[in-house]
């Protein structure tokens, strides 16, 4: 996961952990597209508008945060390239009350306008942009069963896990058996069938965003569902052409088929990550010492401008939310590893943190 993304994530967090009553939190994303002026208007014009609240303590706070942004907006000349948001709010705590001031400027666009007062922040427009846009479609066939996942960057996310009755192989011979045969061969049929139209339902709307389709299980049934599995012809030209062999089909098998897809599809994250991992590990096995390990070792040498690549696992990352102030100051790259991924868990096994050095 990019720096920026994983810092955007942990706002997201945070905001979102945030509890207000009624009115009291305000929330206004203003997209690149929207003229400065513009938006100074509809603040001025909801502040207006805000006498109109019958609760006086609403009305205070909903007036509160208004004013606030809208100092904010007449401070600046321009809106950024990607736009702002703002999520101003009251939030009481042991009895008194806190304010809250998060002004969040992401590193892609945000898409639409949105203005919002409640009891809670509105974070789904952020949170769609700490997600890739790309996104990987494994999907393992056994006999019978079907199990779905999201690949986005370098998360799995298990989407369906479907069982299809299959009728059971007999031992029986003469016409008996082959009457079973043919119905056995039907239900597949009819399985594969059912596994092109559940691909179908989930992933035609969303075609622009899908950039492969892997399948993995028995190998033999994969190749039969893409003969007769009815997949829409657009997702059948985003299958890759590697078929994973995988031997338990459900959410585990997942985890296991995305070591493979990343091999496979090497424009993936998790095959950034694998590849900075063995670069990192290549050189600690020759002696060089132009690489180190361990929070103190590495943090000493950040401090000292050494590092050029930093290397930590994500659960690290969200106890250190200023490693992205320091690697910036220092002109140092950061690599935030999955929790997920093997080479995640191997930099766990080395302290959480490791770093190629500048010398």
């Amino acid at each position: 996961m990019s720096a920026e993304r994983q810092k955007l994530r942990r706002k997201v967090e945070q905001l979102k952990a945030y509890q207000g009553r009624h009115s009291s939190f305000t929330t206004i994303y203003l997209p690149p597209t929207k003229n400065l002026l513009d938006a100074i208007s509809f603040v001025k014009a909801e502040l207006a508008g805000a006498d109109n609240i019958k609760s006086k303590q609403n009305r205070k706070h909903v007036s509160d945060n208004l004013t606030a942004i809208l100092s904010e907006l007449t401070s600046i000349k321009k809106l950024p390239e990607n736009g702002m948001a703002f999520f101003f709010g009251i939030e009481e705590s042991g009895g008194t009350e806190v304010e809250i001031r998060e002004v969040v400027i992401p590193f892609t666009p945000i898409s639409q306008f949105i203005y919002l007062c409640g009891r809670e922040f509105v974070t789904e427009e952020l949170e769609n942009i700490t997600k890739p846009k790309s996104l990987v479609v494994i999907v393992l066939i056994e006999g019978g069963k079907v199990t779905v996942g999201y690949l986005r960057g370098k998360h799995m996310e298990l989407i369906r896990d479907e069982d299809f009755f299959i009728i059971g192989k007999t031992r029986a011979g003469g016409q008996s058996a082959k009457r079973y045969m043919r119905l056995r061969e039907e239900k597949m049929m009819e399985f594969f069938k059912f596994v092109g139209r559940l691909l179908n339902k989930l992933l035609v709307d969303d075609l622009e965003n899908v950039d492969a389709i892997v399948l993995g299980g028995n190998t033999i049934r994969c190749q039969e569902f893409l003969e007769k599995g009815d997949l829409d012809y657009r997702l059948r030209e985003k299958v890759a052409e590697t078929i994973i062999s995988v031997s338990i089909i459900d959410e585990t098998g997942l985890y296991q088929a995305m070591k493979e897809a990343s091999r496979i599809l090497r424009e993936t994250e998790i095959y950034a990550e694998r590849q900075a991992w063995d670069a990192f590990m290549e050189d600690l096995m020759k002696g060089l010492n132009t690489v180190t390990y361990g929070k103190n070792e590495v943090m000493e040498a950040l401090q000292a401008g050494r590092v050029s690549t930093l290397l930590i696992t994500e659960d690290l990352a969200d106890q250190m939310d200023s490693i992205y102030d320091d690697v910036s100051e220092y002109g140092s790259e950061l690599l935030v590893f999955s929790n997920q991924t093997e080479s995640g868990s191997q930099l766990k096994g080395f302290g959480g943190m490791a770093a190629r050095l500048r010398w």
